[in-house]
């Protein structure tokens, strides 16, 4: 199968995600967005859905509906219990599950070595810009005052919880200070740099892809903080 068709049929399959979501009212899924929300599943799943872990299963060209039906399960903690993935699933809304599904569906490698993913970001890049049109000036916000930064509590229970209270991929346990005598030991600045950066199994930021740097720095001595 040459490029061209490659990509046709890659439009073909966006084409139909769109087409799906419109006729029930609702936005397309977003691969691009669930890639960033499944930064978190990259430490057990990995970032191309093919895991190297022995009894964590493929992801990669999995059925977009049966992979949301798994997280929405998961997330509910009622026909599927995992201690592990219950505390991944239980923050991510319905378009979060979503757009992961979307993106791990699309993992599928093609015969040139791409996904599908890859190659419809590829086709998203070659689109036209955009069109030309001219409305009303919105109205000012009332205030226009910056978003408050989420404590480290807030942020913890958002985007670490899910393996630093289960101790997936190796993450040390909130208030374990046997697991965290060590790390602490190396400094603030050390810590830091690798929340921020990711370390071993942890992906940069702990996979929280919209939290800012003193977000996670509040996260992380939060978790210092009920670990000493």
């Amino acid at each position: 199968m040459n490029n061209f068709l490659r990509l046709g049929l890659a439009a073909l399959m966006l084409a139909a995600s769109m087409a799906q979501a419109q006729s029930g009212g609702a936005a397309a899924p977003d691969a691009g967005a669930g890639k960033k929300r499944a930064a978190v599943c990259f430490a057990c799943h990995n970032a191309d859905g093919i895991s190297k872990i022995p009894g964590t299963p493929h992801l990669a060209g999995q059925e977009r509906g049966y992979l949301e039906s798994a997280l929405r399960a998961y997330r509910d903690g009622t026909t599927r219990q995992n201690p592990t993935m219950n505390a991944m699933a239980k923050p991510l809304s319905d378009r979060d599950i979503a757009n992961i599904a979307a993106y791990y569906s699309l993992q599928t490698r093609m015969n040139n070595g791409q996904t599908a993913a890859q190659t419809l970001e590829a086709i998203q890049r070659i689109r036209p810009v955009g069109t030309v049109a001219v409305e009303e000036p919105a109205a000012p916000t009332a205030s226009g005052a910056a978003v408050a930064a989420r404590s480290g509590e807030a942020v913890y229970n958002a985007a670490c919880m899910a393996c630093h209270a289960t101790g997936a991929a190796g993450a040390p346990k909130l208030g374990d200070k046997a697991a965290w005598s060590p790390r602490v030991a190396q400094g603030d600045v050390t810590l830091f740099k690798h929340a921020l950066e990711g370390f071993k199994g942890m992906p940069a930021k702990g996979g929280c892809a919209d939290c800012s740097d003193a977000e996670i720095k509040a996260a992380l001595t939060y978790l210092v903080s009920k670990s000493r």
